[in-house]
């Protein structure tokens, strides 16, 4: 019984440290990864579902959701002064252990910095939209090229 539970808590404990390592992505994967300004992913978004993206941006939309017990959703979105759309912005999705990271990125609306957040296009078929499930914006590559992702 001991063992059982000796087994259980390291389990356990091996999946936590997993959950907070970042998202690895493989050399040929990483490889492929571009990176976008928020005009220029919304008109190819659709033909980039499976794919990660890098995305410029400048601030983070205030508003927060809890559409799902793991999921919160919220927006990213850039500066473009002087352009039609001005406020251009992408529907995001966080997993509930990402949620203080991506709130550290400023939400103020005139924020001059810009910053790079990677993600993985995604659709939600009942509801029928596109979003960007974010992984995070600190990239480490290994001595093989293989890149992981974190906050």
């Amino acid at each position: 019984m001991k063992r059982i539970l000796c087994f259980a808590v390291v389990l356990g404990f091996t999946g936590a440290i997993s959950a907070f390592a970042g998202q690895q992505i493989k050399r040929e994967t990483w490889s492929g990864v571009q990176t976008y300004d928020i005009p220029a992913l919304q008109k190819i978004e659709s033909s980039q579902v499976g794919k990660i993206v890098g995305i410029r941006i400048n601030y983070r939309g205030n508003r927060v959701g809890h559409p799902k017990p793991n999921w919160y959703d919220g927006s990213i979105r850039c500066n473009r002064p002087g352009e039609k759309d001005k406020f251009p912005f992408l529907r995001v999705m966080v997993a509930k252990q990402d949620l203080a990271s991506f709130k550290s990125i400023p939400t103020d609306i005139n924020s001059p910095a810009e910053i790079v957040v990677y993600g993985q296009v995604a659709r939600d078929t009942q509801a029928n939209f596109l979003f960007v499930q974010l992984l995070g914006r600190k990239v480490t590559l290994d001595s093989a090229g293989n890149a992981t992702i974190d906050w």
